[in-house]
């Protein structure tokens, strides 16, 4: 009696561990493994699930299934404030955002869409404009964004291109922009790159020089 006690004991330990095991690993799956930075000409790929991001001007607010739920502009010692909703279609893909602001006392609305990936390729800023300002985003097949178009009322304006620096470990430390215009038809490209010298324990930057400026910033996570 007390041997099949204690197989019987024993199975039910091991399906205790494999029923954790399995929630545990759905759990996981659920959580976003990045965190998409947009706003105010920001796209960035950020490792974890970011709750705040503060740096010089802006804070931005994300929810835990890494939506942007708010920006807040920080400036004339007050607190300007985009606030958005995330739409899903039936299939639980995200397939725009929309924030809401105000200026001069006027509600003003813009829209980020979002490809079949979940990455941001077009922003339309102010919709209430007879034509609205529309950015364009573009990726590599390992989710980079690789190239950006600016357009004001239907024509390009700028387009920048972007290299990612690594080190040894594989891990992201800095930036290389590649900027052309519209003055000589986008033919020639200046550049400048951005280095990140702090790091925090999801390598992700919190400190970094880019034309002898130096940026900071701080991130707090779910």
């Amino acid at each position: 009696m007390s041997s099949i006690f204690l197989q019987t004991k024993v199975w039910n330990v091991l399906i205790l561990a494999i029923i954790i095991f399995l929630i545990s690993c759905t759990h996981l799956k659920q959580e976003p493994l990045v965190t998409w930075l947009y706003g105010y000409g920001n796209v960035e790929k950020i490792n974890g699930r970011v709750k705040k991001l503060t740096e010089r001007y802006f804070s931005f607010t994300f929810n835990k299934e890494g939506d942007l739920v708010k920006i807040e502009d920080l400036f004339k010692n007050g607190i300007d404030t985009t606030k958005y909703s995330t739409i899903y279609n039936k299939d639980n893909r995200k397939i725009e955002s929309i924030g809401l602001y105000f200026e001069e006392g006027k509600k003003i609305r813009e829209i980020f869409k979002y490809d079949i990936k979940g990455h941001m390729t077009i922003y339309i800023g102010n919709t209430n404009a007879l034509s609205p300002d529309t950015d364009r985003f573009f990726y590599d097949k390992a989710g980079n964004l690789i190239e950006q178009q600016i357009y004001f009322e239907k024509k390009p304006l700028w387009t920048y291109k972007f290299r990612y620096l690594y080190n040894k470990s594989a891990v992201c430390t800095g930036i290389e922009q590649s900027t052309a215009t519209w003055h000589d038809n986008f033919k020639t490209f200046t550049k400048d790159t951005t280095r990140y010298i702090v790091f925090d324990s999801k390598y992700n930057w919190l400190k970094a020089i880019r034309n002898g400026d130096t940026l900071t910033r701080k991130i707090t996570y779910y």
